[in-house]
């Protein structure tokens, strides 16, 4: 019997676990992507002519050297959001797992105001001005929804 409680435990950490790390790259992925072609558009109308290998070669570095790094400020917003959101599905239990890909929205444009607010400016480029916030907490939603299909309890 010293076994049982450990059994059910132990599942749902490594689910939620997993869940978050794949939420976490999936935002962190797409948010990269986001960025690196909201640059490309602007210096296109600026004039500057990209090929499509440069532009491909341009998002692989990104992914590489911006996305790990925006990857640890998504992580600290979902840990956050999620706990939250998981607080709340559990206390009501009507709400539907559609409020994790909510939270995960706001968990970006709470990180990405709180950024601004401390550095006086908008550090990153592709979510300056309505639309790359929107497009940013759109890849944070699609990060939540990610975490609410793979972090649920089994059937």
């Amino acid at each position: 019997m010293a076994g049982a409680p450990r059994s059910r435990w132990l599942p749902t950490l490594l689910r939620r676990t997993a869940g978050l790390l794949l939420a976490v790259l999936t935002a962190a992925t797409l948010s990269s992507v986001i960025q690196t072609l909201r640059v490309h558009a602007a210096l296109a109308e600026m004039g500057a002519q990209l090929d499509f290998s440069t532009r491909l070669s341009a998002i692989g570095h990104d992914l590489l050297s911006f996305a790990p790094v925006y990857a640890a400020i998504v992580a600290a917003g979902f840990v956050i959001a999620f706990a939250v959101t998981g607080l709340i599905r559990r206390r009501a239990r009507g709400v539907g797992r559609w409020l994790h890909a909510l939270a995960g929205a706001v968990a970006m444009l709470t990180a990405l105001l709180f950024l601004e607010a401390v550095l006086g400016m908008s550090i990153i480029a592709g979510a300056r001005g309505g639309w790359g916030l929107a497009l940013f907490c759109l890849a944070g939603g699609v990060g939540g929804a990610v975490f609410a299909r793979f972090a649920r309890p089994a059937r």
